[in-house]
């Protein structure tokens, strides 16, 4: 070796024996443990689905049937007679009156949408579903914070007092009173929803929970003196339901800043021939 020569000794001196060697081993092992940890961190990322794999878009033929969305198993979608607002909805888990601008056919024609992917769970549906309404539609949104409070979903300290369902028949979401829900293979996501419109508020789903659920709700206040039949709602009427969804569906809500964004839409096209 010339003189002057830098060695690092822990990786280019040959070892002159076995515990040498060792040494040298175990000072490798611990140079690459950064590396193989990033990999861990890092690998799940890769596997998220950005896109469906097959999915249609077409007018829908019967203006008068009632519009259906749902995320069906394996990362895909299915809508009919929907226009281009709910599917903005259902992508961003938003209600109608975040939604502001585009042309007038935005909330007037109505779509079937089928699409498949390649696996995962509600959330990769709606990545999935985003990027569909940038590529098929060319929408562009522009999002603005709400700097008033709105609800967060989170799992309660027990577990949650509902029942998985994995059959694949469609969801079933019926309100039987003005204080009572039944729920039959319903998503978290479309819970917030309806919460949303009752409260008065946006409820932004935080439970983690995928998969769709069976339960009942019911948040008849104990004190009717203030409750009004002209379509309000009352402080009762809030409270009431608060707790219901605390007791029966073991799911807490909380005020947060901040929940409930604004989305305008920019610009949107209809959709060409799939």
């Amino acid at each position: 070796m010339a003189p002057g020569t830098k060695v690092n000794p822990g990786l280019n001196v040959k070892p002159k024996s076995g515990l040498n060697r060792a040494i040298l081993a175990l000072r490798l092992l611990v140079s690459m443990r950064p590396l193989t940890l990033a990999l861990f961190v890092c690998g799940p990322l890769i596997s998220q689905q950005a896109e469906f794999d097959v999915a249609s878009i077409r007018p829908a033929g019967n203006a008068i049937a009632k519009p259906a969305m749902e995320f069906t198993p394996g990362g895909g979608v299915r809508a009919t007679n929907v226009t281009l607002k709910m599917l903005i909805q259902m992508a961003y888990d938003i209600r109608d009156d975040q939604i502001s601008g585009g042309p007038g056919w935005t909330d007037s024609e109505t779509y079937t949408v089928v699409a498949k992917g390649s696996g995962g769970g509600t959330a990769a549906s709606k990545t999935a579903l985003q990027a569909l309404l940038r590529e098929r539609f060319h929408l562009e949104l522009k999002r603005a914070t709400n700097a008033a409070a709105g609800y967060v979903m989170a799992v309660g300290k027990s577990e949650p007092k509902i029942t998985l369902d994995t059959g694949r028949e469609r969801p079933l979401m019926r309100q039987t009173g003005r204080w009572s829900l039944h729920c039959e293979r319903v998503a978290m996501s479309s819970l917030a929803r309806f919460l949303s419109v009752h409260l008065g508020r946006s409820v932004e789903d935080r439970t983690g929970m995928e998969g769709r659920y069976n339960f009942e709700l019911n948040w008849r206040p104990a004190d009717l003196s203030d409750i009004k039949f002209d379509g309000s709602r009352s402080p009762a009427e809030e409270e009431s339901l608060v707790l219901a969804v605390r007791e029966q569906l073991g799911l807490k809500l909380e005020t947060e800043k901040g929940v409930g964004d604004r989305y305008r839409i920019e610009k949107a096209e209809k959709p060409g021939e799939n």
